[in-house]
């Protein structure tokens, strides 16, 4: 695995900072619009400017070549290796300074002509030697938790042996006036806290390469993945928990994992009042009991699209590190919600944990992976 975000650049980094406790954000002042914007961030360390446009080329080949190298692959591996690659927004301030316009028709224009995964991809396989087939996701924030599913289901099938799957979101100007518009941001993150009020976006880069393996190996094992769809309302799942208690049921079932024996769960855990209104009703809905909670975003913020990849790193290191992490900016109970995420770090034994993501337009992606000893 490889991780650049908040807590620092590289794996061992992110998950020593993250075991210490809560990282500050940064405040962001933005110029350019009609009302000042000023908002907290969670942006990677770095000397370049946040909105330098050669950031990600800097910054991306160091991830998933740290990924690459901890994998142990060999140069045949790594030039034969399928990509896949989960973002939301990035390339999207690029399309918007530079729109395709076919000369012949201004009809047949596209609102948003570049996403960004040719971009991504060039840049990965120039930095690796890398041929290999690539796939792109873009289902809002469950955007790299889909791209994890898709590459561990092709290699369960035989298509591929090794697969390596990136999260890419890096600061974006349309993004953070977009959802300053939607009035989604708080000074503080606060999952499932009572006076909890809204998300803390964040950037991140994050790589994990997903191998074939003996089903008997030490070690992270992604074990099943799930998806489905709630269409009660773009911006939330529905508040009675019904979508995401169906999601959870469906991918312990294809697990083939008891509900009693999930050691822990890794919420999405936004702090925004609906989502975390939402996830808790679907948590409670599927267990009559409800095992440790953690929200991973108060450490980096929403990474969007990118979340699936840079949780799925942090939470992986944490267990290899034997502990499972606190909640920071929980303080206060929400007895409508009762959940009750840990302030402590605690022991992370040998088990099976959930790994919840949600998204804009109704996407929900859980994920369960199995520490083995």
């Amino acid at each position: 695995m490889g991780l650049s975000c908040a807590l620092g650049v590289g794996t061992d980094a992110c998950v020593a900072r993250l075991r210490a406790g809560q990282v500050v954000p940064e405040i962001l002042d933005l110029a350019g619009f009609e009302e000042r914007i000023r908002m907290p961030f969670y942006a990677m360390p770095g000397a370049q400017d946040l909105f330098d446009p050669t950031r990600v080329a800097s910054l991306l080949p160091r991830v998933a070549q740290e990924a690459v190298k901890a994998a142990g692959l060999t140069r045949g591996e790594v030039e034969k290796l399928a990509v896949f690659i989960g973002t939301s927004a990035f390339s999207i301030r690029r399309s918007e300074i530079q729109p395709a316009i076919p000369s012949e028709t201004r009809d047949a224009a596209l609102a948003l002509p570049l996403l960004g995964y040719e971009q991504i991809a060039g840049t990965l396989q120039r930095a690796l030697g890398n041929r290999g087939d690539v796939f792109g996701f873009n289902t809002a924030c469950t955007s790299a938790a889909n791209a994890l599913m898709s590459a561990a289901r092709m290699i369960k099938l035989g298509w591929y042996e090794h697969a390596l799957v990136v999260g890419v979101e890096v600061a974006s100007l349309p993004t953070l006036a977009g959802f300053s518009g939607l009035q989604l941001l708080a000074d503080t993150l606060r999952p499932f806290d009572l006076l909890r009020n809204g998300i803390v976006l964040g950037e991140g880069i994050g790589a994990v390469v997903l191998s074939a393996g003996d089903a008997g190996a030490s070690g992270i094992h992604l074990i099943a993945g799930a998806s489905n769809l709630d269409s009660y309302r773009v911006t939330t799942a529905h508040p009675d928990g019904s979508s995401i208690a169906a999601l959870q049921a469906t991918v312990l079932t294809q697990a083939g994992v008891d509900r009693r024996d999930i050691r822990g769960i890794k919420a999405h855990g936004t702090a925004s009042p609906m989502n975390d209104m939402s996830e808790a009703a679907g948590i409670r809905r599927v267990f009559s009991e409800i095992p440790p909670v953690c929200a991973l975003k108060p450490y980096i913020g929403h990474t969007l699209g990118a979340c699936g990849v840079n949780e799925f790193v942090l939470m992986a290191s944490a267990l290899t590190a034997g502990f499972f992490p606190a909640t920071a900016g929980f303080e206060t109970p929400d007895p409508s919600l009762m959940i009750t995420p840990g302030r402590e770090n605690t022991e992370a034994h040998p088990g099976c944990y959930m790994l919840n993501y949600f998204g804009f337009g109704g996407h929900n992606t859980a994920l369960v992976i199995e520490k083995r000893a």
